[in-house]
């Protein structure tokens, strides 16, 4: 019958999508078949993403990996540091100096010990496994000023000022890991070479006539290193490290010249210090029967460090 309420539902048509008013209808293949294609169809319209390929996803998630991980495979870093040179049988001994040899002349030794430092030192090192990096570092030291001062019965007065440097390169090994989403922990041990310069200045006199006196020895031997640091990042390839470190320096002689004679400062038996020549040396042996042995420099020292790192 026109105009009743079933001729109005029969006029109204179905959506052009589904074509047909019973779309979900189960038993309906070919309607299933039309819902899928233009379900696509709808979904790479409007989300580009689901247009490409699988093997393209995969693609973009391999250049992101390698991307992120090729950010560390190589560091480079400077460091500046200051610290303190503990007391140690180097300085106990140079309380032994004497400018003469004779055991019947009194004397007596001021020592003004210099023992603080500052040092630079620059380092390269890569990624050797998930949680550990090796590389080498190498640095320049300086020391305090250091002196003394000597005067015997005779009388003779000598007057000294120290200096030294050193340099050093150490094989290294760090663990490092993360303390939260700003800061990450590294701790790092090492083993290498040291060599150090000693230069002297001065004068002595015995009251009438006055000797200057001028010394460069140098020696080298081995430092171990320990250290700790903390560091954030400020860029995706700069960091930022605040650390402590502790080394031990280990050098068995110091050789060179002193006065124009090519010496070395000698320690005898009964604790007196002096520069001698080889030849003097043996001839006070013999005179004294007493052994001597070269000055050497086992000491260790502590401090802080401040340093940037740049991941390529």
């Amino acid at each position: 019958m026109p105009g009743s309420y079933k001729d109005f539902l029969n006029s109204i048509l179905p959506p052009l999508i589904f074509k047909c008013r019973n779309y979900y209808r189960v038993g309906s293949v070919s309607n299933l078949k039309r819902l899928i294609v233009s379900t696509s169809l709808l979904l790479s319209a409007n989300f580009p993403l689901f247009a490409q390929e699988p093997s393209s996803w995969a693609s973009g998630i391999s250049r992101t990996d390698k991307s992120d991980s090729a950010l560390d495979v190589w560091e480079f870093g400077a460091r500046f540091g200051f610290g303190w040179r503990g007391p140690n049988r180097f300085d106990q001994n140079l309380d032994g100096f004497s400018s003469t040899l004779n055991p019947s002349i009194p004397n007596h030794t001021n020592v003004q010990k210099g023992l603080g430092m500052a040092q630079g030192e620059i380092f390269f090192r890569t990624r050797i496994s998930e949680n550990f990096k090796a590389g080498f570092l190498g640095g320049y030291r300086l020391y305090q000023n250091f002196g003394l001062t000597n005067i015997t019965s005779e009388p003779f007065y000598t007057k000294l000022e120290f200096g030294m440097q050193s340099i050093y390169l150490l094989a290294m090994v760090w663990q490092h890991g993360r303390v939260n989403r700003w800061l990450s922990w590294e701790t790092g041990l090492g083993l290498g070479y040291t060599s150090a310069k000693w230069t002297s200045k001065g004068w002595a006199t015995d009251f009438k006539d006055y000797f200057p006196q001028e010394g460069n020895l140098s020696g080298s031997g081995l430092e171990f290193r320990l250290e700790g640091a903390l560091s954030t990042k400020v860029s995706d390839h700069v960091s930022l490290q605040l650390g402590v470190l502790l080394a031990w320096v280990n050098i068995t002689s110091f050789d060179g010249s002193f006065n124009g004679d090519t010496s070395s400062f000698y320690v005898r038996e009964d604790g007196r210090v002096t520069p001698l020549t080889s030849s003097a040396n043996q001839q006070n042996i013999l005179i004294s029967q007493q052994y001597s042995r070269k000055l050497d420099m086992q000491s260790a020292y502590g401090g802080l460090f401040f340093g940037a790192v740049y991941r390529l």
